[in-house]
């Protein structure tokens, strides 16, 4: 099992932006191979079998090509102090190397400043983790709580957690984003990662305005048995 880490910048956790969950997968593999405190290479390359035996894919050369389209045009929404900016993932169409099985992806510049050189205010987890995750929605609650993984508590507001999922124009009503995302989320997590998971919601009037989490990290993973 590899002992890799993943680590963002808290802005970066907390940005807006919606990956499939293959695509996720190949940021935070390629992220795990880095030193994020020091500068790290622009250009990243990942094969098939790196990808296979860190996330446990099948059919790893199929699922890293197309998770590399997918990353291609994807765009983050980010609150940087004041100001609001949308920054893409990566500079240009992913090299392909078909030979060896692998993909060269090339990280846009505004991308680096919030995973490179991290010396104060970044989040980071085991890899292993959210190996086993089949959602890409598990994979952001993941990290949007392991930001708060001193306390083990975080409230966050419903219209923040939507963002932060890629949601804020779907589930208008909170008992079908409750139904199709939050509950799922909780219970792969609570299955397949290293977290316990509890949570319950915080209205206002007769609305909820936010979600209570509390979790803590259990020594051993859970995994499927």
């Amino acid at each position: 099992m590899n002992n890799l880490s993943v680590t963002k910048s808290n802005e970066l956790v907390d940005a807006s932006y919606k990956l499939n969950v293959q695509a996720q997968k190949l940021v935070l593999a390629c992220l795990g191979k880095v030193d994020p405190r020091r500068e790290i290479p622009k250009e990243i390359t990942i094969t098939a079998l790196e990808f296979s035996e860190l996330m446990g894919i099948p059919n790893a050369h199929r699922e890293l090509y197309l998770a590399a389209d997918s990353l291609f045009g994807s765009s983050i929404k980010i609150r940087d102090g004041n100001d609001d900016i949308e920054v893409h993932w990566i500079q240009k169409k992913s090299k392909k190397i078909k030979g060896s099985g692998s993909v060269t992806i090339t990280w846009s510049d505004d991308v680096l400043k919030y995973i490179s050189c991290l010396q104060s205010r970044f989040t980071s987890y085991k890899l292993r983790h959210i190996a086993e995750l089949q959602s890409s929605h598990s994979i952001r609650l993941y990290e949007l709580l392991m930001k708060f993984n001193s306390t083990g508590e975080r409230i966050i507001y419903l219209d923040d957690f939507k963002s932060a999922l890629g949601l804020s124009d779907k589930y208008p009503l909170f008992k079908i984003l409750n139904r199709d995302v939050i509950k799922p989320s909780v219970d792969e997590l609570n299955q397949r990662s290293d977290l316990t998971i509890k949570y319950e919601t915080i209205k206002k009037g007769r609305s909820v305005a936010a979600l209570s989490f509390e979790f803590k990290q259990n020594k051993q993973m859970k995994l499927d048995v």
